[in-house]
């Protein structure tokens, strides 16, 4: 089906554009803004959605369906729900940092597997511009204090793995963060649902 002459997929790409440009102040050419929690909460639900794309294409074209070996239960600790109450979105700066740092590792060694244009890598790399674009986010949300010095840095993906290994690795991360922020954009969705029927009832004579 087409409208205008052009296809779905075309207009779904550029209102997917137009919602980043939204979400995400400072793009674009404009003067950066600070960010708000409808703005926040837009980009996570943009993030999830992409998430799962990202994952189900890296699954496939790295060849790692058999058997669904990279849909395990080991989710990394930094993905893990905390022990007590929601998420919301202050929690999620410490799993976006480490988010990250693997993603790095993710590109790293896809780029010596292909060419620089391929769309593994395109897609890798919008999933990182987000990861950078919800810490930016965040950060103007809820300024945090000025890093200790001394900190150790985040420990980066191993390179002693072997291609298959590492490919591995990489999926099970992907299948880790997309089940984690499909699990955020829920919760945030019915947060708002609360807040709503809340303000409801509150405006009732």
């Amino acid at each position: 089906m087409r409208c205008d002459g052009r296809p779905w997929g075309v207009l779904a790409a550029v209102a997917k554009g137009l919602l980043i440009l939204w979400a995400v102040p400072g793009q674009g050419g404009r003067s950066p803004l600070a960010p708000t929690v409808s703005q926040t909460e837009a980009l996570v639900r943009l993030m999830a959605e992409d998430a799962q794309q990202l994952f189900t294409f890296y699954e496939k074209e790295q060849h790692l369906t058999i058997h669904n070996i990279c849909r395990t239960n080991d989710t990394p600790e930094w993905l893990q729900r905390p022990g007590k109450g929601p998420w919301g979105l202050r929690r999620l700066r410490r799993p976006m940092i480490h988010m990250d740092r693997a993603l790095q590792g993710i590109i790293r060694q896809q780029r010596n597997l292909h060419h620089p244009e391929a769309e593994i890598l395109r897609r890798l790399s919008r999933t990182h511009w987000q990861v950078r674009a919800l810490l930016n986010n965040l950060a103007g949300l809820f300024p945090a204090p000025s890093p200790r010095p001394g900190r150790r840095p985040l420990p980066s993906p191993a390179a002693s793995l072997s291609i298959f290994r590492q490919k591995l690795q990489g999926c099970r991360i992907l299948w880790s963060y997309a089940r984690f922020m499909a699990e955020r954009s829920a919760e945030l969705g019915a947060g708002r649902r609360r807040t709503r029927r809340r303000s409801h009832r509150d405006s009732r004579p």
